[in-house]
């Protein structure tokens, strides 16, 4: 994952934030325990907004395009001109960063992305809620440096309350989008614990300003980005990851991912849980020159239908779609009777009561089985429904977004540079 040109743009879009107030007394992770080796192994727990009020199929498609491209799909620009609650949505989103020091993480709207993770920043601790981002290497915190005008009673970093708090003059950090707008801000390096691990000097981007979007998002606080940190956007000294900080204190440098439908997932650093899969993990190889976890799929199968195309994807944890490449949504969505690309919307949409195919990602002999009711990702009233996998067209690689993750069993392994796949229980 080594850096590369594109790849710079690519930092903190992250999907997952909602609206709502989250419940400090959830317990979030679990005390760290010691292996054999000596090392740390612990478990982040997902924390449930109780306020979260619902997904935005059509905010989530554009984010996730324009979280990797300059610009949306021709058919998607033809459906935002021609709808003015779809033109208001992508104005809103494609003004971000215009404003100097504005931020944005999008969070996607939604009953499966109504989650967080708690982190503990300063000295004494400050509970920030923040999303885990495979698909970004940015740590950035609202805080109260940002405007306070524009913030709906967030938890904010608060770097005058923490001893340990100090800023490093002359550090920015500046996120490029797909649009062509910036994010940028200043640098504080202080004290950072999750679940028993800590790092003494991490390097945490405040914002000044933040768009409306992200400033109506009474829940999530910040971004916790964990791709490889060449794609860190502070400069003139980039910044490492959390998990690049503690590495050396873990049993294994590894992260695991077990996503949840419509209930809290959980993170593991430093171990692999055997009761959390089936069968074996599939492991493939990262793309060396690529800063994300990009790997290649040998194929896939619908139904009965196997296909030996190659796919190249993203696995993001940050990102709530699927997105495949056209000839995949066109052979799925042909398999789903009465389904179509909405003329107004420009997504693949369903009648909500339609048969669903089950989906399979082939990595080698392993197939990784997403259930057809996985693909309806949210109603758009009380017929149709929004599909969970869409085109990736338009973009340079595949995206495996939360609605493919979260039917697997997923290891990011920083040691050998794989990724894991395995079935689960659902």
């Amino acid at each position: 994952m080594k850096a590369s040109l594109a790849a710079i743009l690519l930092a903190a879009l992250a999907e997952g934030a909602v609206t709502g107030a989250w419940n400090s007394s959830t317990q979030e992770s679990q005390g760290s325990q010691l292996s054999e080796s000596g090392g740390k192994e612990f478990t982040l727990t997902q924390v449930k907004n109780e306020g979260f009020t619902g997904r935005d199929g059509p905010m989530a498609f554009m984010r996730a395009h324009m979280k990797y491209t300059q610009k949306l799909p021709d058919f998607v620009l033809e459906a935002v001109n021609s709808s003015s609650e779809l033109g208001m949505k992508y104005a809103a989103f494609s003004q971000v960063g215009k404003q100097m020091g504005s931020v944005a993480a999008h969070p996607t709207h939604g009953a499966d992305s109504e989650y967080a993770v708690m982190v503990q920043i300063g000295s004494p601790p400050q509970s920030i809620p923040m999303n885990l981002d495979t698909g970004s290497a940015d740590f950035w915190v609202l805080s109260t440096d940002t405007d306070q005008k524009m913030l709906k009673g967030q938890a904010l970093y608060r770097p005058a309350s923490s001893s340990s708090s100090r800023r490093l003059v002359g550090e920015k950090w500046n996120i490029k989008y797909g649009d062509g707008s910036s994010a940028s801000g200043i640098l504080y390096l202080d004290t950072v614990q999750i679940g028993g691990t800590r790092v003494l000097k991490m390097g945490i981007e405040s914002p000044y300003t933040v768009s409306n979007d992200i400033a109506n998002d009474k829940f999530v606080s910040g971004i916790l980005g964990l791709a490889n940190s060449a794609a860190n956007t502070v400069r003139p000294v980039p910044q490492g990851t959390y998990l690049d900080h503690i590495q050396g204190q873990l049993a294994q440098p590894i992260l695991t991912a077990n996503l949840r439908r419509g209930a809290p997932g959980n993170y593991n650093f430093g171990f692999i849980n055997r009761g959390e899969y089936t069968g074996n993990i599939q492991y493939t190889p990262v793309d060396q020159h690529h800063p994300l976890w990009k790997i290649s799929a040998s194929g896939y199968r619908i139904g009965s239908k196997q296909s030996q195309l190659k796919i190249d994807a993203i696995v993001d944890t940050g990102t709530s779609l699927a997105l495949l490449p056209q000839r995949v949504v066109d052979e799925l969505y042909s398999q789903i009777q009465g389904s179509f690309r909405h003329p107004k919307l420009g997504m693949m949409v369903f009648p909500c009561k339609s048969k669903l195919p089950d989906f399979f990602l082939s990595i080698g002999p392993y197939n990784g089985r997403l259930p057809g009711e996985y693909i309806n990702y949210a109603p758009i009233d009380h017929e149709n429904c929004y599909g969970g996998i869409q085109t990736s067209a338009g973009l340079p690689f595949s995206v495996l977004g939360d609605v493919f993750l979260k039917a697997q069993f997923v290891v990011f392994d920083y040691g050998h540079q794989t990724v894991g796949f395995a079935n689960k229980k659902l």
